[in-house]
């Protein structure tokens, strides 16, 4: 389950926060990429990070799953996600 209270702005804190830090080894998405102003991003990872900025810790990966109910979520907040681009 994708927990309560993320909003738009801890997304965009996510993004900001992983192109500081980059993307953790294994934490990359394998189907789907947040596009966000050029840049592609794993969307379970980003709301995971988002959940720290909402008030809470990193969101384990494991308490919802990627795809569909993290793509619904994303894009419910006004973010596009996409098929991964091919490396």
């Amino acid at each position: 389950m994708i927990p309560q209270g993320i909003t738009r702005s801890d997304v965009r804190w996510a993004l900001r926060y992983i192109d500081k830090h980059g993307v953790r080894k294994r934490r990359h998405s394998t189907r789907y990429s947040l596009a966000f102003k050029g840049k592609f991003y794993p969307p379970k990872y980003v709301i995971c990070i988002a959940n720290i900025q909402a008030g809470g810790d990193e969101w384990p990966n494991y308490y919802f799953s990627g795809g569909k109910e993290a793509n619904h979520f994303l894009t419910g907040l006004g973010f596009r996600v996409v098929t991964k681009p091919s490396a």
